[in-house]
């Protein structure tokens, strides 16, 4: 079996993640804290195993999408595995994970706010003759978001420009924050006004833009979102978004994922 560092993975997942495999098995083992079987931790030096499921399909265009969902474990109590299962037939349904961060600008001395978040599980798509291109990076660059090239938030802070003009950050007296691009909802999350830290954030986000982070093969920890994987396999895009008083309590739509009319949508 083909290893990158310590994590052994199944040589088939190359045909679907090509050049990019030995970066995703590491982040895929850097993200795990647990072994998927036993449940007991797992370290840098634990020799361990990765199995992947694929759910997949091919649109009547000839585009083919894919939804990933990862499993790391102890080598000794699970090889690695992939396992590929037709489907798509019907919506799947997404899991946001995210992190907002009050970022502080060294130059100004001002506060900003920003939003990390990302969707399990992850779903990219491939065109006839093409590479497999993260869904949710694609549906982020078509909507003036821009590639970050860096893990360092600071960094991205420091590059980013607007996104499209029509993406906005709706936020409600009672603490909803929305991701909008148009009339398409692309995140959707409840804060809690009575909770200080989340008080802190809506007080810098409603003072002006949130610096929005989104993509693929983000993790999150008790010391932030690692984005370090991301930035490396190009699944980091990065945009600045106006935020606006909204008395509207619940999203109305969705965003397609693209790739196929039949992509599944991101769902709160």
């Amino acid at each position: 079996m083909p290893a990158t560092s310590s994590v052994e993975w199944d040589p088939d997942l190359e045909s679907f993640k090509g050049r990019s495999t030995t970066t995703y098995a590491a982040a895929a083992a850097a993200a795990a804290t647990e072994c998927a079987a036993c449940h007991m931790p797992v370290t840098a030096r634990t020799p361990l195993a990765l199995s992947v499921d694929v759910t997949g399909g091919t649109h009547e265009d000839g585009t083919e999408y894919f939804s990933f969902e990862t499993q790391i474990c102890h080598r000794v109590c699970r090889p690695p595995a992939l396992t590929f299962t037709v489907g798509h037939s019907s919506p799947i349904e997404f899991t946001p994970q995210a992190a907002r961060l009050i970022l502080q600008n060294p130059l100004t001395g001002s506060s900003t706010a920003a939003l990390v978040f990302t969707y399990l599980p992850m779903m990219s798509f491939r065109e006839p003759g093409g590479e497999l291109t993260s869904a949710l990076v694609t549906a982020l660059l078509r909507n003036g978001f821009q590639l970050a090239m860096g893990a360092d938030v600071g960094g991205i802070l420091r590059d980013t420009g607007p996104a499209a003009g029509d993406v906005t950050c709706p936020v409600t007296d009672a603490g909803v924050l929305t991701l909008r691009a148009g009339q398409a909802t692309m995140y959707h999350e409840q804060l809690d006004p009575a909770d200080p830290d989340d008080t802190a954030w809506l007080a810098v986000a409603r003072s002006g833009t949130v610096l929005v982070i989104g993509g693929d093969n983000l993790t999150f920890n008790s010391a932030g979102p690692d984005l370090d994987a991301a930035a490396q396999l190009g699944t980091l895009a990065a945009g600045m978004v106006p935020v606006i008083a909204s008395t509207q309590d619940r999203s109305e739509g969705t965003t397609a994922l693209p790739g196929s009319a039949d992509d599944p949508p991101v769902t709160e």
